[in-house]
């Protein structure tokens, strides 16, 4: 097991940019992902679905919503025609939302420019929604085998160790280090099976902890495997304690039983996605009541689940579930387009943020009570 440590006592191998590709693709042709559903039928409407669901999330989480999304738009016209709500609906729980969005505004924007073709060079992918250099690479490598470079995360925990690129992930000398030493190394012949390896070594070999290095083909000229300080590379910033911010969920459920929702801002955390009405922690019910047009005389009963936190990137939501249960009648209620009701246990046609997705689930599953 790779750890942080004195360093070894041989010294790293020359290797050409040329015995850097093909290692790489003899390794893969034994030991490569071949079974993943964008690798079957590469079209490069399939291979852009992959690479942005990949974005941020692993293979293996994304192999069933890759195939549940493709299987309802299955090509990109089809995804250009579908309602934001149908898109997201069918990418609830991958997280990340936006990037949902962007892939249909993208969709949306190759059928008007394009003819409905996705474009086979790395400017004009780049200049699309949700579409930034490595992925545009990614694209055009795969699915039209032309010569273009990718610097996924895979790829860069790959050359970080492979060169010890010092400095911070993210730092604009660090990226411009990585993006030279991609750059350099990828080759003009067989581009889609080298960058398939080397995302594949990244995934299955190069892994952030633990890296299998007694299987890598290229650990007897790699840097920090030299070195013994895999785990040091890619360098990263001190951890800090998460912030913790704090709100209150308001579950309101009529006598038949069905949840209120409210479509969330275009703009922040869960864009576009229903949720329960959400307030700062010191709203109290009545509040919350009178805000939709209801005299607190509606309520039946309340009651406060328990606390529970949802983490981000930079932060944790601690989650405050106030349960509010409505009498025979909901006169009175002032709702708009932005609000709806929702039975838990049917399908939702529309996208759900994570704190609905669980407190339905909970109420489905043990009831309302």
């Amino acid at each position: 097991m790779p750890t942080s440590g004195p360093t070894r006592e041989f010294p790293r191998k020359k290797i050409t940019v040329n015995e850097f590709a093909k290692k790489l693709i003899l390794w893969s042709e034994r030991n490569g992902r071949t079974d993943l559903p964008w690798q079957q039928n590469p079209t490069a409407y399939r291979v852009w679905v992959s690479e942005v669901m990949l974005q941020q999330t692993q293979a293996s989480t994304v192999v069933p919503y890759f195939n549940r999304f493709l299987n309802r738009f299955p090509t990109l016209p089809q995804l250009a025609e579908a309602s934001e709500d149908e898109v997201l609906e069918y990418w609830s729980g991958l997280g990340y939302y936006r990037r949902a969005r962007h892939l249909r505004m993208a969709a949306l924007e190759i059928v008007e420019t394009h003819n409905g073709e996705v474009p086979a060079s790395v400017d004009a992918l780049a200049r699309l929604p949700g579409i930034g250099r490595s992925t545009a690479g990614a694209i055009v490598a795969l699915a039209f085998k032309r010569t273009a470079t990718i610097l996924d995360g895979n790829v860069r925990r790959v050359l970080s160790r492979f060169y010890a690129v010092k400095g911070e992930r993210g730092a604009a000398k660090t990226e411009k280090q990585l993006w030279s030493h991609a750059e350099a190394n990828t080759p003009a012949e067989q581009v889609d099976l080298y960058t398939q390896a080397i995302m594949d070594l990244g995934a299955t070999v190069c892994v952030r902890s633990n890296p299998k290095c007694s299987v890598c083909p290229l650990a007897s000229e790699c840097t920090a495997h030299g070195q013994g300080k895999e785990v040091d590379y890619p360098m990263r910033p001190p951890r800090r304690p998460p912030r913790v911010q704090r709100a209150r969920f308001f579950m309101l459920i009529n006598n038949q039983g069905a949840c209120l929702l409210q479509k969330r801002p275009a703009s922040g955390v869960w864009a576009s996605l229903w949720s329960p009405p959400q307030h700062p922690q010191t709203t109290p019910v009545s509040v919350f009541i009178e805000a939709i047009g209801l005299s607190t005389k509606a309520i039946a009963k309340t009651f406060t689940g328990q606390k529970f936190r949802h983490a981000f990137s930079h932060y944790q939501l601690e989650i405050e579930p106030i349960y509010v249960f409505l009498g025979a009648t909901c006169k009175g209620m002032t709702l708009d387009e932005h609000y709806r009701w929702h039975h838990p246990g049917e399908r939702a046609e529309f996208g759900l943020s994570a704190v609905a997705a669980k407190l339905l689930s909970e109420i489905d599953s043990n009831g309302a009570s």
